[in-house]
């Protein structure tokens, strides 16, 4: 799963533009060398979604709605954040089981720090199907105000447990559910 999620990333990284193929220049060292460092990490979380009515393969408007989770948050830099939380509640035009799939873009989103502050994402999504019930998202983009804005952000989630041969059924696909990380970085 690993392998997965860095080639996730990876394919997420050239599409954002952040992985850079400038030469080298004499003594190893990049024309164009920049530093990035990890602002915060959170390797524990969990996700939960729900839809209204449940997805099928058939585009329809259907209800969203979710919590997060991130713990055990580390910050290198910045005031210190140990926890986090998101939600989501919203209704999606023409949504359907394929938006599971492919790149797509995520509604702007905010997470609440356990400090109180908040950040508001932007995020493009990368989502692959693995190993039957498997499937891997990778949320890449900017915090784009308040606590750690500039900041680029990645958000890997795995739903373990994902039935995506459910939404060829009369009941749909009501709910998902899987663990996540989150990781914030900035360029010096």
């Amino acid at each position: 799963m690993r392998e997965i999620a860095s080639c996730l990333m990876m394919s997420l990284l050239l599409v954002s533009g952040q992985v850079s193929a400038e030469p080298s220049v004499e003594g190893g060292a990049s024309s164009r060398e920049v530093l990035t460092l990890a602002v915060v990490t959170c390797p524990v979380g969990g996700v939960q979604i729900r839809y209204n009515p449940p997805l099928r393969d058939t585009p329809q408007d259907v209800r969203i709605q979710g919590e997060g989770v991130f713990s055990n948050c580390v910050t290198v830099l910045g005031e210190r954040v140990t926890s986090g939380t998101t939600g989501t509640d919203g209704v999606r035009q023409g949504y359907s089981c394929a938006d599971l799939l492919g790149i797509v873009p995520v509604p702007a989103g905010q997470l609440v720090w356990n400090t109180g502050e908040v950040s508001t994402f932007r995020l493009t999504q990368i989502s692959a199907r693995v190993d039957g019930p498997l499937l891997v998202v990778v949320q890449s983009g900017t915090v784009l105000s308040g606590k750690f804005e500039g900041a680029q952000a990645v958000n890997t989630i795995a739903f373990a447990a994902t039935d995506l041969d459910a939404c060829r059924s009369p009941e749909g696909l009501p709910r998902m559910s899987g663990n996540q990380t989150l990781v914030l970085t900035k360029v010096l």
